[in-house]
């Protein structure tokens, strides 16, 4: 070995080492609620770039066949849990075989970014078509929009479009009309607003659906799934912010305003997005019905809010997706901050998620084995 060689190991070595270091505490970010620390979050938005700068100082020092090598092979090791939350290889082999006879439940669910009102480009006609291309019979909408009448209308226009015979909608005030949807062709049982305490322009709703008229009771559990749709705290940047974004892209000089304003607006974020979670967590803990919950979270799969919502739940994409999965297409960097969670005894028979649909989010979808016989036995 060169001598060049050994004084550069000097310096990567302890590189290996910090990098492994913030790897670990990234990785553990979860644990710790924003109402603690608003920083450790941060950490956590940077854990698949630590885990690629791991993987790379792997075959840095296993090309040299050097013992040092353990090190990032170590950190790699004690975070392969995470890194499945980002990446999944799901072979059709292991699906289990369709049964017929079972009733099916596939959702959609999609943030509708206001159906590109702000954009410029009214998208409503074409999400729609996108929609019921998918054949779900439950859709969760997030971000709705109405540009003439009242959203309760533009709830109707949906129903009708998306041909769903049941519908309900959480406006978020009366002065605005803007909020969330779930369309069904399973009939509502009752649905209900989750309110939050801090005023921001989140909300989550659940509805019951009625799956199995035959084995339906009133004030039973019996026959019914219990539906979340979850729209939580966004960063909320403003055009200032976007543009520092864009510096960071570019490599451009930033000056100390810009970013500290960026990192500030992100911490009162997780504060209140974890007071929400509480919220929201609490109530899925104590409902008795199999649940889908689905929804924009707003935040990463190494985050303390996708630990605590999935806590007693699968995630659809890591029970049937391929590869590595980003839902938000925005100028922010790509993460996977949309998803679909469940519970026992529900089985996911198929994920999928759709990049060629308008907005800053992409589609995914579910489709669920829900142990509910279409024709029991009299």
């Amino acid at each position: 070995m060169s001598v060049l060689v050994k004084l550069f190991n000097m310096i990567i070595f302890p590189v290996t080492l910090v990098i492994g270091v913030l790897l670990l505490v990234s990785g553990q970010t979860p644990n710790v609620s924003p109402l603690i620390s608003a920083d450790l979050p941060l950490l956590g938005l940077a854990f698949p770039i630590l885990f690629l700068i791991n993987f790379l100082l792997l075959l840095y020092w296993l090309i040299q066949l050097n013992w040092k090598t353990l090190f990032p092979a170590a950190f790699l090791f004690l975070n392969m849990g995470q890194a499945s939350l980002y990446l999944q290889w799901n072979s059709k082999l292991d699906f289990p075989a369709a049964d017929d006879d079972i009733q099916k439940v596939k959702v959609v669910n999609y943030n509708a970014g206001l159906f590109g009102h702000f954009s410029g480009s009214w998208a409503f006609d074409s999400v729609c078509e996108i929609i019921n291309q998918q054949e779900a019979n439950v859709i969760c909408l997030q971000e709705v929009y109405a540009k003439t009448g009242s959203l309760e209308a533009q709830m109707l226009r949906l129903k009708k479009a998306t041909n769903k015979k049941y519908a309900a909608v959480y406006k978020l005030n009366k002065k605005r009309q803007y909020g969330m949807v779930i369309l069904s062709d399973f009939k509502i049982d009752r649905w209900k607003r989750i309110k939050f305490k801090d005023q921001s322009g989140n909300m989550a709703m659940y509805a019951d659906l009625i799956v199995n008229p035959r084995e339906f009771k009133e004030d039973s559990k019996t026959g019914k799934i219990r539906i979340y749709n979850v729209h939580l705290q966004s960063f909320r940047f403003n055009k200032g912010d976007y543009k520092t974004i864009e510096k960071v892209k570019n490599d451009s000089n930033l000056l100390d305003s810009e970013t500290e304003g960026l990192i500030q607006r992100m911490k009162m974020a997780y504060i209140k997005r974890a007071n929400q979670v509480e919220i929201l967590h609490k109530h899925i803990r104590d409902c008795e019905l199999h649940k889908i919950v689905v929804g924009d979270f707003n935040d990463v799969p190494v985050s303390y809010s996708y630990r605590t919502l999935s806590q007693g739940l699968k995630d659809a994409f890591i029970e049937r997706g391929n590869g590595l999965e980003t839902t938000y297409k925005g100028p922010f960097p790509s993460f996977r901050i949309d998803y679909i969670l469940f519970s026992d005894p529900l089985i996911c028979e198929e994920y999928k998620s759709f990049k060629e649909v308008p907005g800053d989010h992409k589609m995914i979808t579910a489709k669920f084995n829900s142990g509910i016989e279409l024709n029991p036995l009299p």
